[in-house]
């Protein structure tokens, strides 16, 4: 028996129905969207569309600038390089993943862009708006980005003040820890760009992910090529999506992502916080009864995802979650989880920490589970 405890990093199971979406798709639909006009070339592109539909619903973006694209890594790159140009300013948070920091470090040697990270006075990293806003304040500023929450912690960055308090720099959020596990309405959010994994918490599949654009914010295309559409210029197209997507769509993923996203609907976003909420909570009160673990990043009156950190004295964390899974079935995540600054915040580097993450299909006898196997580890 199999205890998936690792959503922080992808979904497992996926959504009900998300494999049987992608095997219709390469059964009966799978002609090339846009560039032809038979049957199967139609249904692939009614397939994508509807898919860009059932992902704009649920997070509440709209559904003509919701672009689908491999991952929320590559439409991260394609804001960062649109927005940042040679010598411009960023401010960004110490909890960022690698998805961020990355380019960011990449963009300051290759293009003199200035990388300003917070540093908030909150012992876990989590800036408020007001001290986002006081850098912001102190220089020229051409882009704030902000995660929404920590992959390491699990807390949640207040994004919709950041982007009020710090208005009209544009606000990039990386929703990859939260889209499908808190509600969000992108509308509302007061961010100029939302980007997100289709794999993690909406439940789709790998290689697949989506960027929201305001109405405002207009993006410099990473990658050019064919679209299907204006084929007799050499240039990209103006509109979206075709601007933003070149090459052929993956539309089984993109198949698999809009039924995951209309089983998330129909369940709604709001029961499964409640959820996960109430798991996370529960196995960190029972963690923090073990003589010799320690939680780290987590403040049970602060807003939080579905993630928790944690330590065991005299264990190393990789060999513990070996043993985990070796012995109890149990899937965790060891390390720095591709976010060393955050780790440097909590004081877990370069060991890291032990991750549990909390999907939408866990129960209470899986957290019961985890808790049993670690005082186990901790008496022997």
């Amino acid at each position: 028996m199999t205890i998936y405890l690792d959503h922080g990093a992808t979904a497992f199971p996926r959504a009900p129905g998300v494999a049987q979406a992608m095997v219709r798709f390469l059964d009966e639909a799978s002609g090339n969207p846009g560039r032809s006009g038979h049957r199967l070339s139609v249904a692939a592109s009614r397939t994508i569309e509807a898919a860009r539909e059932e992902v704009a619903a649920l997070l509440g973006g709209d559904p003509e600038r919701t672009l689908l694209g491999p991952g929320a890594t590559f439409w991260l790159n394609t804001v960062l390089a649109s927005a940042l140009g040679e010598g411009t300013r960023v401010v960004t948070s110490a909890l960022e993943h690698n998805a961020v920091m990355r380019p960011l470090r990449f963009l300051e040697e290759s293009r003199g862009v200035e990388v300003v990270v917070v540093e908030a006075a909150d012992p876990n990293g989590a800036p408020t708006a007001e001290e986002v806003a006081a850098r912001v304040a102190e220089a020229p500023t051409a882009l704030v980005v902000l995660t929404h929450a920590s992959n390491v912690s699990g807390a949640v960055l207040p994004v919709a003040e950041a982007a009020r308090a710090v208005a009209p720099v544009p606000v990039l959020v990386d929703a990859a820890q939260t889209a499908g596990s808190l509600p969000i309405a992108f509308i509302d959010l007061g961010a100029a760009a939302l980007v997100c994994s289709g794999h993690k918490g909406l439940l789709g599949p790998p290689g697949i992910g989506v960027l929201l654009l305001a109405s405002h914010f207009e993006v410099e295309p990473l990658l050019r090529g064919g679209t299907g559409s204006r084929s007799e210029s050499e240039e990209m197209p103006e509109f979206l999506p075709d601007r933003l997507e070149a090459g052929t769509v993956n539309g089984a993923g993109a198949a698999g992502l809009g039924a995951a996203c209309a089983w998330l609907g129909e369940r709604t976003i709001e029961a499964v916080a409640e959820h996960e909420r109430r798991l996370v909570r529960r196995l960190a009160d029972d963690l923090s009864r073990i003589p010799g673990v320690q939680l780290h990043g987590w403040d049970e009156w602060a807003p939080h995802t579905g993630v928790l950190s944690f330590t065991l004295d005299g264990a190393d964390s990789g060999e513990l979650a070996a043993w985990l899974d070796r012995t109890h079935g149990i899937c965790l995540r060891a390390g720095l989880h591709c976010a060393p600054a955050a780790h440097r915040r909590l004081g877990t580097f370069p060991n890291g920490t032990l991750r549990a993450g909390i999907g939408p299909l866990n129960s209470e006898e899986d957290i019961d589970a985890l808790v049993e196997a670690v005082r186990m580890s901790a008496s022997l």
